[in-house]
């Protein structure tokens, strides 16, 4: 005998309740599922635009940036990376449809830059901390303490002296005029010297009138003829800018460490690292010439500079030179009687000899020895202020300077004195010249390069048991999910 099968209404209600927490809680788990992987699949594609560097920047220079042109030159099209992270967002599990099999199907709707930085940005501050900090993970700290201390040396011994040229001039012309000063009577033990009496500070302006490279270097010196084009540059053109909030300026610490940066990464006239275009990089940072010539000429001039400064303090505190140029700038000026222009001709005197010390110093150091920063009596080359022409030949230098200073060293100090503005542009010309003569990379421009940026992400999907207790037709509404990340390759 069948029997009829029979529920009781409490039961009924008590099933449909159990059936409606469960599906709740499956769909509240898929809904976490999807929170979870819409997190990692927007680190993903952030991460893989970021990623996608380029390459002859990071090889040679070790700086980070994504062209936004993808080599076209055309500008940022932000468009396209925008087309890359969606591909990106499909090849890791995301969907174009909200529908699907998948347990955690989502859909990305929208993906964004919505912000971007550019390299160039602040007058290439961007390059210059991300620089910075590829340098803070290869220069140990006693090294960094130590460029600093020696900067602030050097820094001082040019501030604290006077114009060493301008001295040399003035003694000239003090000279000029003591040949037309008439007086009613030489003072006691004075008479007027002699046509042939020596005279450092002409033979010194006559021997400087040969041009500053022939003072310093033979002429079997190969110096490099390369010539660049400086009309479209990134320091001479108007560049694009990004949308971020500027970041800080550079610490004295940032500023130290690009330094050592440029003397690890970039070419000098000592050290040839074989980048395309100019081969005295460093050199262009510092003096922005169109040419390695113009860039030795002009470092030269200012090592000059800074050697005579600083020379010119060691002579003055030395009794025994002091008393050689007193004595001989009585001898030139004394019979005059006149105060003023015998002091002219005596500070013309030191002058002179601390522009030829410093002219040997230089011969020294781009031959890649090492000059002190203020010499001691024992460390002088050129003891007889008499006899200075003697070391007119290029081949003579300065003695060594055991604890002394390299050229390198020097160019340290010198980008020490220059602006963040100076370093960071006319750097990212060094950089983007060389790539540009790559066939790969012709096209680059650095006000293109993406160095930050903020991305947006917007994704949905069908809730998929919600809808099965319906009351009505009308349907569930779509989850939507929104992602932002922020990239940038200057973060630690």
């Amino acid at each position: 005998m069948k029997r009829k099968g029979s529920i009781t209404v409490f039961l009924s209600l008590s099933l449909a309740s159990v059936l409606l927490l469960f599906f709740l809680l499956l769909d509240l788990s898929r809904i976490y599922g999807q929170k979870q992987k819409a997190d990692v699949i927007s680190d993903i594609a952030a991460h893989s635009v970021f990623a996608d560097y380029n390459r002859y920047l990071w090889d040679n220079y070790r700086i980070l940036g994504v062209d936004a042109s993808y080599g076209t030159g055309g500008g940022a099209d932000f468009s396209m990376m925008e087309s890359r992270m969606q591909e990106y967002l499909l090849k890791n599990g995301m969907s174009t449809d909200t529908k699907g099999r998948e347990f955690f199907q989502l859909a990305a709707e929208k993906c964004e830059v919505t912000q971007y930085g550019f390299i160039t940005d602040d007058n290439g501050r961007s390059f210059l901390k991300q620089a910075a900090k590829q340098q803070k993970f290869e220069v140990a700290q006693a090294a960094l303490e130590k460029a600093l201390d020696r900067n602030r040396e050097t820094e001082e011994a040019a501030e604290e002296s006077e114009n060493v040229d301008e001295l040399i001039e003035k003694g000239g012309e003090a000279m000029t005029e003591s040949e037309s000063v008439e007086v009613e009577e030489i003072p006691e033990g004075m008479e007027k010297p002699a046509e042939d009496e020596v005279n450092p500070i002409d033979q010194i302006k006559e021997w400087k009138d040969n041009g500053i490279l022939s003072q310093v270097l033979p002429s079997s010196a190969k110096i490099s003829d390369k010539k660049v084009d400086l009309s479209e540059a990134v320091s001479k053109r108007t560049l694009a800018r990004g949308n971020c909030a500027a970041s800080e300026k550079l610490s004295a610490v940032e500023r130290a460490l690009f330094a050592e940066y440029e003397k690890t990464h970039f070419s000098n006239y000592r050290n040839d690292l074989g980048h395309d275009g100019l081969s005295y990089e460093w050199e262009y940072v510092i003096c922005g010439e169109d040419t390695d010539k113009g860039n030795l000429s002009g470092v030269v001039t200012r090592l000059l500079g800074i050697r005579e400064a600083a020379n010119f303090v060691s002579l003055m505190a030395d009794e025994a030179k002091v008393a050689q140029a007193d004595t001989h700038a009585l001898t030139l000026a004394g019979w005059t009687g006149n105060a003023a222009i015998v002091n002219a001709v005596f500070f013309g005197l030191i002058a002179s000899w601390a522009y030829m010390e410093s002219v040997l110093d230089v011969r020294l150091l781009l031959s890649g020895g090492k000059v002190s920063v203020m010499k001691s009596p024992a460390e002088w080359t050129t003891t007889d202020l008499l006899t200075l022409p003697q070391w007119f030949d290029v081949n003579k230098k300065a003695k060594e300077g055991a604890n002394g200073i390299t050229y390198e060293g020097f160019l340290l100090t010198m980008s020490a004195l220059q602006t963040e503005k100076t370093l960071g542009l006319r750097s990212l010309d060094l950089l983007e010249n060389s790539a540009r003569l790559q066939g790969d990379y012709g096209n680059l421009r650095m006000d293109q390069v993406v160095v930050n940026a903020e991305f947006s992400y917007q994704y949905s999907s069908e809730p998929a048991f919600f809808s099965l207790f319906a009351l009505s037709d009308q349907r569930f509404p779509a989850l939507k999910l929104l992602r932002t990340r922020e990239m940038t390759y200057l973060s630690d």
